[in-house]
């Protein structure tokens, strides 16, 4: 089969938007692949807050309280113009009222390989494996129940750029794989979605939505939970962009809501 072509727009969108950071859903990236020999750095911290959780019938009510500060670097650099390379170390302390659940110590983090497999005009389609740590993830078993289990998440993501107006640049993005745990820890599926605008060539308006699925067996149930995260990054220099943001959990099933915000810096080089 042609190996698709490389197109100015995907190499021009990289430089612009680079990719997003994986601080509110343990694995965030983008589809579109970096070209060789460059990479970025995007550093961020967030704090999360719960007083309530999703019942099984996905009413809002009440439950012990839990506070999580994370600070995460998201690294990733173009070794081929088919492979990206991505490591996202974490460090998390997290407080709880329960028992054994409080941790303060490295997070759930990830080294991926994602592989370019077409690229049209506007379009790229791409997938991604990565290995993640045990880590001390809240946010998939049930409420206030931690994941301490290494995991191997595949997925296919796809992206489109598109122009508004004069030159207004956005793009659209969709991800969706399988999450895979050890320890005998259900597995759960993603399905990720982003939007990205640029009302001026130096700010980048995002909007995004991280959903998990899981049916779990024996002492796990099936658990499910929506985020939306907006965000607006602002780019200081070709190199550099300062990121604001926040997230919150607006639907789920014997999960957790979430709130709370998030800044990031990023360096491209």
């Amino acid at each position: 089969m042609r190996r698709p072509r490389l197109c100015p727009l995907f190499v021009r969108l990289t430089a612009l938007c680079g990719f997003l950071p994986p601080s509110v859903c343990p694995s965030w990236g983008g589809a579109w692949l970096l070209p060789p020999g460059e990479g970025q750095i995007i550093t961020d911290a967030l704090y999360s807050v719960s007083t309530w959780t999703f019942d099984s019938h996905g009413k809002l009510i009440s439950a012990p309280s839990y506070q999580k500060y994370e600070l995460s670097p998201y690294i990733e650099f173009g070794v081929t113009d088919w492979l990206t390379l991505v490591a996202a170390p974490a460090y998390d302390l997290v407080r709880t009222p329960t028992a054994g659940l409080s941790y303060t110590g490295v997070g759930q983090s990830e080294v991926a390989a994602r592989l370019g497999l077409a690229y049209w005009e506007r379009a790229v389609l791409s997938m991604e494996v990565g290995l993640l740590s045990p880590g001390a993830s809240l946010d998939s078993i049930g409420p206030l129940e931690v994941r301490r289990a290494a995991s191997l998440d595949v997925r296919g993501l796809a992206g489109r750029s598109f122009a508004v107006g004069d030159g207004m640049e956005g793009f659209v993005e969709m991800q969706a794989g399988y999450r895979f745990y050890a320890q005998q820890q259900p597995g759960e599926w993603r399905i990720d979605f982003t939007g990205g605008l640029r009302p001026f060539p130096w700010l980048l308006l995002l909007l995004q939505d991280f959903n998990v699925i899981s049916y779990g067996w024996s002492q796990y149930g099936s658990v499910s939970w929506s985020k939306l995260q907006p965000g607006i990054v602002y780019d200081v220099s070709p190199q550099w962009s300062m990121q604001i943001g926040g997230f919150l959990t607006v639907a789920g099933v014997n999960a957790g809501r979430e709130i709370g915000p998030l800044a990031a810096i990023w360096y491209r080089f």
